[in-house]
């Protein structure tokens, strides 16, 4: 039989299949054609079965599914490691007012731009944005730049934190998002699209919430929205409603698997067996709880998720909070933070914190046929890690070695939808270079705009 021709070949690849069986397949190969993997497997078969326009050596390097961003905040990274650390987490508001004011819109696309890069070349593939400032058009111009796939989305509140960033009634905030949805669908071949991601967290009201959840559920979309971030909003639930705020969500009737829930700190047992029985989707984001001091290793129930079944993504959440969009660090997070607080070991263990950056990432944004897997009919998103450096040696566990030692320090070339879009790490598509003396130059713009200078406790010759 005459190979047939495929458009690109991997191989020599260690690969973390991450299919049904978590198959790790050593010595292999993988063919692509098009967006999609067509095969996988043994090398000898894989190259003696397809003939390929490009074939990349990749010698030994361990290749996994893309790791999933499910919660990110595309437009807050030009203002990322400005809240000074002896604010208290209520000050919040002192920085992202006048930070959200003063942002023009080629601010706005540059924050975007350097989240896009930097979850590039930390892995991700796939990311869920919440929120932005200015017109999507800008974050979903940045995406396709690097080359991503993701979900951005527009603000959509219709109890907004302050007056000044309003953007109108719940009527609008439908009308938004209904818009957005229409100008970005969720197609086949389109990496970009227009997300139903609400803020939550009292600052969106019932019938937004049920509106919002309907227009996601038309268009074969998953809506998220923040919830149970802190102790203000889940006491507001309680005095609002008598309730806890998913036994509110399932009066609402919007629990089930098109809805993802992100942070879910707070999180009362009634609460997780209802996560559990409706498959509502959760987004884990440890580094912003941990720098933010907000307690999820000691108040949390994450681990109590993972094992009632729960698909636990993880969300690197923003600048000043995690400070970097990095899920290979959340996997490691979530990991460890759990049994250090609770002195049990393990809690989570590296298998379940690679499942949670990979398949239930996928899971959580409704794309589980479609990605977190590489197996043949799945998108070729695939991230390959050089081997070349210590962090992969002794090459015993290999699962253990990405969680806890390489996470996305080695990082060397990543395919999406079958393009390269990073090789020797470096992005494929955009001169990185430009893009981060375009950032620092805006990013000082901006903050003289807001009329802060100083940033450093220390003194700065």
């Amino acid at each position: 039989m005459a190979a047939d021709t495929v458009d690109l070949m991997l191989d020599h690849a260690t690969v973390l299949t991450m299919d049904a069986t978590r198959t790790i397949l050593t010595d292999a190969a993988i063919a692509i054609s098009g967006s999609l993997i067509v095969d996988v497997g043994p090398r000898e078969r894989v190259v003696a079965d397809h003939r390929a326009t490009r074939t990349i050596d990749v010698r030994g390097g361990v290749a996994q599914p893309g790791f999933v961003d499910a919660h990110v905040h595309l437009s807050h990274h030009l203002g990322r490691g400005t809240v000074p650390d002896h604010w208290p987490e209520s000050r919040e508001h002192d920085q992202w007012l006048p930070y959200w004011l003063a942002m023009t819109e080629e601010d706005a696309y540059l924050s975007a731009l350097l989240a896009c890069l930097e979850m590039l070349r930390n892995g991700t593939t796939t990311f869920s944005d919440m929120s932005g400032r200015h017109d999507a058009a800008l974050r979903v111009a940045a995406a396709r730049e690097v080359g991503l796939r993701g979900a951005v989305t527009e603000i959509c509140w219709d109890i907004p934190p302050h007056e000044s960033v309003a953007i109108g009634d719940t009527a609008a905030c439908v009308e938004v998002l209904e818009r957005l949805v229409a100008r970005y669908p969720r197609s086949e071949g389109s990496l970009v699209w227009g997300a139903v991601n609400i803020s939550g967290m009292g600052k969106a009201s019932d019938d937004l919430v049920v509106a919002a959840h309907g227009i996601a559920r038309r268009n074969g979309l998953t809506m998220a929205m923040h919830q149970s971030f802190g102790r203000e909003d889940v006491d507001a639930y309680q005095a609002r409603t008598g309730m806890t705020a998913v036994e509110h969500l399932e009066r609402l009737g919007v629990l089930g698997p098109d809805l993802t829930l992100i942070h879910m700190i707070h999180c009362e047992p009634v609460e997780l067996e209802l996560l559990a029985s409706s498959g509502t989707n959760v987004v884990h984001c440890p580094a912003a709880s941990t720098k933010g001091a907000m307690s999820v290793s000691r108040v949390g129930r994450i681990p109590e998720m993972v094992d009632a079944g729960i698909a636990v993504a993880l969300g690197s959440d923003s600048g000043n909070y995690s400070d970097y969009l990095d899920v290979g660090r959340q996997a490691y997070l979530a990991a460890t933070i759990h049994r250090e607080s609770r002195g049990v070991r393990p809690v989570i263990s590296a298998e379940s914190a690679l499942e949670m950056a990979t398949t239930h990432g996928a899971t959580a944004m409704g794309l589980a046929a479609e990605i977190g897997s590489i197996e043949p009919g799945k998108q070729a998103d695939i991230v390959v890690h050089s081997t070349d450096r210590a962090e992969w040696h002794p090459m015993l566990d290999i699962v253990s070695l990405l969680v806890y030692s390489a996470q996305s320090t080695s990082v060397d070339l990543s395919i999406i939808a079958g393009q390269v879009v990073l090789e020797n790490g470096r992005s494929a598509l955009v001169d990185e270079r430009e893009v981060f003396d375009r950032v620092d130059r805006a990013a000082r713009e901006l903050y003289g705009r807001m009329g802060w200078t100083n940033f450093s406790r220390w003194p700065t010759v």
